[in-house]
C-alpha cells in the first residue's frame, strides 16, 4: 500500500543507464524508490539522517545504512 504523504521519486537517468542499474544490481532503482526499499540489501528505507542523505536515496536507491557502509568517510 502506497503511503499518501511519501513524495520522493527517483531521479531521472537515462534509460540505459536504468537498464544497467537494474542487471548489476536485480532491481530496478526507481521501483525501489517509489516502495521504500533499498536496492543494496532489499531492507526499508524510512529513515535518512538528513536531507542530503534523502536526495542521495533518489540517486542511487540506497537506504541510510548502506549509504553509510558505501560512504564511510574514511580515506585509505
Amino acid at each position: 500500500m502506497k503511503d499518501k504523504e511519501y513524495s520522493l521519486e527517483a531521479t531521472f537517468k537515462h534509460q540505459g543507464i536504468e537498464e544497467m542499474l537494474s542487471k548489476l544490481t536485480g532491481v530496478s532503482r526507481k521501483g525501489a524508490v517509489a516502495e521504500r526499499s533499498c536496492v543494496h540489501c532489499g531492507g526499508c528505507a524510512y529513515y535518512f539522517r538528513d536531507a542530503l542523505s534523502k536526495k542521495e536515496y533518489t540517486i542511487s536507491g540506497m537506504c541510510q545504512s548502506c549509504q553509510d557502509s558505501v560512504f564511510d568517510g574514511e580515506e585509505e
